[in-house]
């Protein structure tokens, strides 16, 4: 089923992609579109997180003087990161998973009763 992650968050990319290759999960075209351009904005979100976090760590690493807006704008990122980095890391990992699930159940044919 769904992996659950330490912090209770549950994601299924695998599941769903196999009810999408079984024909259990279907959806007409236009819906289908519309969750995938969804999850492909939540998924630039999710990857634009991740590289704040990794920028402003470099920053706060590089030891260069910083003015008190950025020196915030990187504490801010990386406290963002201590409490979030491991679900957006699994989420760069699922979040594509439901794209090609949600692309494939539009394409796909519900199996015959």
């Amino acid at each position: 089923m769904g992996v659950l992650t330490d912090e209770g968050t549950a994601f299924a990319g695998d599941l769903f992609l196999r009810l999408a290759e079984q024909g259990l999960l279907v959806l007409e075209p236009d819906e289908a579109e519309r969750v995938v351009a969804s999850l492909r904005t939540t998924l630039d979100e999710v990857a634009a997180r991740l590289y704040r976090l990794e920028l402003s760590r470099k920053l706060r690493d590089s030891g260069c003087p910083m003015t008190e807006e950025v020196d915030r704008l990187a504490v801010d990122a990386v406290f963002e990161g201590q409490v979030a980095a491991e679900r957006w890391e699994r989420a760069m990992v699922e979040l594509p998973k439901y794209i090609e699930a949600f692309r494939a159940a539009a394409r796909t044919r519900p199996p015959c009763s």
